[in-house]
């Protein structure tokens, strides 16, 4: 499964984290909210208490109280007017009342829980009535037998935020979404760094080893920087020890067969005809050995090549590789066409594209003999280049392309050959960021190689 980018999932991470911060906050407002919305109500249950106890203050005394004898007044003697309560109502909509003297029920609201029901205690309390819970108030009167309780549904007490957040609703989710985008935009600006040094890593070549200078970078990177420069000495120094390794095995081969070839050769000159067509075959072989190990060597050098970049002359780099390969051919053996025939310009890495176009140029001179043609083609287009050189040999089957691109790999041809020609031009194609890919001739039998250069800023 392809993973998220490292912006991505720091995105998502810092997102959860400031989902679960406001969540937290949100609740820790709205319990502190809610405390204090009970405090103001409990403080409004106080000031109606002592509001209505004001307004009774005459009718609350201990002698108009005795002469009532206790209990609820009739209607037509009520202890507080009409106007009182009208007045109590109009300031404490919410609220009701019960005057206890001595315990026993002496004036009550019209409104509100049963008066059985209610506790006849001082200071603040709770109680159910008709399936409510309710929160009241006791003031007790300057005389102590009187008792003064306020009370209110608690469902009027509570606190919710479904209407905040419907008010909120909208700014919140423009707040929201504005903080998202200046999330993300902070996050890749502050990644910018890590994608500039991925992008300067991935335009090396394998062997631009050059350490990178810290001060180019910012400070966070610092350690990487560090781990960066210090796997680069280390690669630097393991490819001059290879490249070392190499080039002293290739001395080491190369000489005793270039005294086999010397020998060879002396005793052609002196042999029976009837050993020649075997002092041939050795000849050729101690030549396949010789081209083997140059191919190995171009690949151990290509490793350790630095890719140069400038404009190059591809029309005349294609002339030149013809003309080299013209040398190397028998007279009259090979005829070759270059189209166009004027300067065709490209922006890339002259030795590299010139060690490819040697080694399919040189495979299709070994395997188009049959043909003696070969046909070069230059086309240049906005966003790459593409060079084609086809011969008119038995060509490669498909399902062998792949595989043939591959060191010592060989189609089935019988001509002799290292298995190295492709796949040098694959590795060298590859360091310009170009690829090599086999198809069929449109215009009869033959194998087709395509070469394709991608462009490269100036």
């Amino acid at each position: 499964m392809r993973r998220s980018s490292l912006s991505t999932r720091l995105y998502r991470r810092v997102l959860i984290l400031l989902a679960l911060t406001g969540l937290a906050m949100g609740a820790v407002i709205y319990s502190v909210a809610n405390v204090e919305v009970g405090r103001a109500a409990d403080a409004q249950l106080v000031n109606a208490s002592r509001l209505l106890y004001m307004m009774m203050q005459d009718e609350l005394t201990a002698g108009a109280l005795a002469a009532r004898g206790g209990g609820l007044g009739a209607e037509t003697d009520p202890l507080l007017s009409s106007e009182e309560r009208k007045a109590f109502h109009a300031s404490y909509d919410w609220c009701m009342f019960a005057v206890f003297w001595q315990g026993q029920p002496v004036a009550r609201s019209g409104w509100g829980a049963p008066i059985d029901l209610i506790p006849r205690t001082p200071g603040l309390h709770g109680f159910t009535a008709m399936g409510d819970r309710w929160r009241g108030y006791g003031l007790l009167g300057s005389d102590p037998r009187l008792l003064v309780v306020v009370a209110e549904r608690d469902s009027m007490r509570q606190f919710s935020m479904v209407p905040v957040i419907r008010k909120l609703a909208v700014p919140l989710i423009l707040l929201i979404g504005a903080a998202m985008i200046v999330l993300w935009w902070t996050l890749r600006k502050s990644l910018s760094e890590v994608e500039r040094l991925a992008s300067s890593l991935s335009a090396r070549s394998l062997a631009d080893l050059t350490p990178l200078q810290p001060e180019d970078w910012s400070r966070d990177l610092g350690p990487l920087i560090t781990a960066l420069n210090t796997l680069f000495a280390r690669l630097e120094q393991a490819y001059e020890l290879e490249q070392a390794f190499t080039d002293d095995v290739a001395h080491e081969l190369r000489t005793p067969l270039a005294a086999i070839r010397a020998q060879a050769q002396l005793i052609h000159r002196t042999a029976p005809d009837a050993l020649h067509e075997d002092l041939r075959r050795l000849l050729a072989a101690v030549d396949r050995a010789n081209a083997l190990i140059d191919g190995l060597l171009t690949l151990a050098r290509l490793n350790a090549t630095s890719v140069a970049s400038r404009s190059v002359d591809v029309h005349a780099l294609v002339a030149d590789v013809v003309a080299e390969a013209v040398m190397n051919l028998p007279p009259e053996a090979m005829e070759f066409t270059v189209t166009p025939d004027h300067i065709v310009r490209w922006r890339c890495d002259p030795g590299a594209l010139q060690i490819a176009l040697s080694a399919v140029i040189a495979n299709a001179a070994l395997h188009a003999c049959e043909g003696g043609h070969i046909d070069i083609a230059v086309v240049r287009g906005g966003d790459r280049l593409v060079i084609t050189v086809g011969d008119r040999g038995s060509g490669v089957a498909s399902t062998d392309r792949e595989r043939v691109l591959r060191r010592f790999e060989r189609g089935a041809s019988p001509r002799p050959g290292s298995g190295l020609g492709l796949s040098i031009a694959v590795k060298a194609m590859a360091l310009g960021g170009g690829t090599i890919r086999l198809e069929d001739r449109q215009d009869g039998p033959g194998l087709l190689v395509v070469l394709t250069l991608p462009a490269r800023p100036d």
